[in-house]
């Protein structure tokens, strides 16, 4: 019975663990994407929603 502790003990270890480790993976994807230079557009490129009707 206490092997099944043990055993039950490192399983939710490791899911701690791994979910700690996702959300400091997405936390640091979003940064990235955050504070990553726009890509400079070529000249005489419109932005897809500009609309010249308006």
């Amino acid at each position: 019975m206490t092997a099944l502790y043990v055993l039950y003990a490192l399983l939710v270890l490791a899911l701690g663990v791994g979910a700690g480790l996702t959300v400091i993976v997405i936390e640091e994807l979003r940064w990235e994407a955050r504070s990553r230079v726009p890509r400079r557009k070529t000249y005489g490129e419109v932005h897809h929603r500009h609309a010249a009707h308006r």
